[in-house]
Protein backbone atom coordinates (compact mmCIF):
# COMPACT_ATOMS: atom_id res chain seq x y z
CA UNK A 1 0.00 0.00 0.00
CA UNK A 2 1.37 3.81 -0.64
CA UNK A 3 1.87 6.25 2.29
CA UNK A 4 0.05 9.01 1.78
CA UNK A 5 2.00 12.19 -0.05
CA UNK A 6 3.90 14.62 2.25
CA UNK A 7 2.47 17.75 1.39
CA UNK A 8 2.04 21.38 2.90
CA UNK A 9 -0.39 21.73 5.72
CA UNK A 10 -0.87 18.68 7.05
CA UNK A 11 -1.34 19.20 10.82
CA UNK A 12 -0.97 17.59 14.01
CA UNK A 13 -2.25 18.04 17.86
CA UNK A 14 -0.72 16.31 20.90
CA UNK A 15 -2.39 17.15 24.48
CA UNK A 16 -0.26 16.00 27.77
CA UNK A 17 -0.75 17.03 31.26
CA UNK A 18 1.90 19.52 33.00
CA UNK A 19 3.81 16.80 35.31
CA UNK A 20 6.70 17.30 37.83
CA UNK A 21 8.84 16.33 35.32
CA UNK A 22 7.84 18.99 32.76
CA UNK A 23 8.73 22.07 35.28
CA UNK A 24 11.16 24.49 34.93
CA UNK A 25 12.05 23.67 38.65
CA UNK A 26 12.41 20.08 37.46
CA UNK A 27 14.81 21.24 34.28
CA UNK A 28 16.48 23.93 36.56
CA UNK A 29 15.70 26.82 33.35
CA UNK A 30 13.89 28.62 36.36
CA UNK A 31 13.24 28.14 39.75
CA UNK A 32 9.02 27.96 40.03
CA UNK A 33 7.13 25.19 39.86
CA UNK A 34 5.58 26.31 35.88
CA UNK A 35 5.14 24.87 32.49
CA UNK A 36 9.21 24.69 31.63
CA UNK A 37 10.05 25.92 28.29
CA UNK A 38 12.03 23.22 27.49
CA UNK A 39 8.84 21.07 27.91
CA UNK A 40 6.79 23.04 25.83
CA UNK A 41 9.87 23.10 23.02
CA UNK A 42 9.44 19.40 23.05
CA UNK A 43 5.87 18.69 23.21
CA UNK A 44 6.23 21.30 19.94
CA UNK A 45 8.49 19.12 18.44
CA UNK A 46 6.77 15.92 19.37
CA UNK A 47 3.84 16.86 17.50
CA UNK A 48 5.70 18.03 14.37
CA UNK A 49 7.48 14.55 14.51
CA UNK A 50 4.10 12.53 14.61
CA UNK A 51 2.75 15.50 11.70
CA UNK A 52 4.74 13.67 9.13
CA UNK A 53 5.97 10.57 10.47
CA UNK A 54 3.17 8.39 8.84
CA UNK A 55 4.05 10.18 5.75
CA UNK A 56 7.86 8.94 5.46
CA UNK A 57 9.49 5.96 3.51
CA UNK A 58 10.31 3.02 5.22
CA UNK A 59 13.68 3.79 7.41
CA UNK A 60 13.64 7.34 7.03
CA UNK A 61 12.16 9.63 9.96
CA UNK A 62 12.87 13.91 11.02
CA UNK A 63 15.38 15.21 13.22
CA UNK A 64 15.20 18.71 14.64
CA UNK A 65 17.25 21.38 13.20
CA UNK A 66 15.76 24.99 14.56
CA UNK A 67 13.65 26.54 16.96
CA UNK A 68 12.67 29.72 17.21
CA UNK A 69 9.87 29.95 19.77
CA UNK A 70 7.74 32.56 22.22
CA UNK A 71 6.73 31.57 25.85
CA UNK A 72 4.14 33.77 25.85
CA UNK A 73 2.16 32.63 29.47
CA UNK A 74 2.69 30.24 32.32
CA UNK A 75 1.00 27.19 32.73
CA UNK A 76 0.81 25.28 36.37
CA UNK A 77 1.24 22.04 37.21
CA UNK A 78 -1.60 19.13 36.37
CA UNK A 79 -3.21 21.29 34.00
CA UNK A 80 -3.63 20.23 29.85
CA UNK A 81 -1.25 21.78 27.27
CA UNK A 82 -1.84 20.91 23.79
CA UNK A 83 1.11 21.36 21.16
CA UNK A 84 -0.17 22.04 17.56
CA UNK A 85 2.43 21.51 14.58
CA UNK A 86 1.52 22.78 10.80
CA UNK A 87 3.56 21.81 8.22
CA UNK A 88 4.01 25.13 5.67
CA UNK A 89 7.01 24.53 3.85
CA UNK A 90 8.65 21.37 2.20
CA UNK A 91 12.59 22.03 0.72
CA UNK A 92 13.53 18.90 -0.56
CA UNK A 93 15.00 17.27 2.86
CA UNK A 94 13.29 20.47 5.14
CA UNK A 95 10.23 20.64 7.01
CA UNK A 96 9.19 23.73 8.06
CA UNK A 97 6.24 23.96 10.70
CA UNK A 98 4.01 26.66 12.62
CA UNK A 99 4.04 25.62 15.86
CA UNK A 100 1.75 26.47 18.63
CA UNK A 101 0.94 25.73 22.44
CA UNK A 102 -2.22 26.53 24.51
CA UNK A 103 -3.47 25.74 28.24
CA UNK A 104 -7.16 25.84 29.02
CA UNK A 105 -7.23 29.10 29.22
CA UNK A 106 -4.86 30.94 26.50
CA UNK A 107 -2.38 30.49 24.10
CA UNK A 108 1.35 29.79 26.02
CA UNK A 109 3.46 29.08 22.69
CA UNK A 110 4.55 30.02 18.92
CA UNK A 111 7.12 29.99 16.46
CA UNK A 112 8.87 28.01 14.02
CA UNK A 113 10.09 24.45 14.08
CA UNK A 114 12.75 23.18 11.15
CA UNK A 115 12.65 19.55 10.94
CA UNK A 116 15.18 17.75 8.37
CA UNK A 117 14.12 14.23 6.64
CA UNK A 118 17.22 11.86 7.38
CA UNK A 119 17.66 7.78 7.10
CA UNK A 120 17.84 6.39 10.17
CA UNK A 121 20.58 4.00 9.90
CA UNK A 122 23.31 6.25 8.47
CA UNK A 123 22.52 9.10 10.81
CA UNK A 124 22.84 6.71 13.65
CA UNK A 125 25.87 5.53 11.80
CA UNK A 126 27.35 8.72 12.01
CA UNK A 127 26.43 9.73 15.56
CA UNK A 128 27.92 6.69 16.52
CA UNK A 129 30.94 6.98 14.94
CA UNK A 130 32.11 9.96 16.72
CA UNK A 131 32.59 7.09 19.81
CA UNK A 132 34.43 4.47 18.13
Amino acid sequence: MKKPELQVGLKFEIEEVVSDNMLASHFQSGLLDVFATPSMIALMEKAALLCVENYLEEGYTTVGSKVDILHLAPTPKGMKVKAVAQLISIEDRKLTFKVEAYDSFEKVGEGDHERFIVNRERFLNKAYQKVR
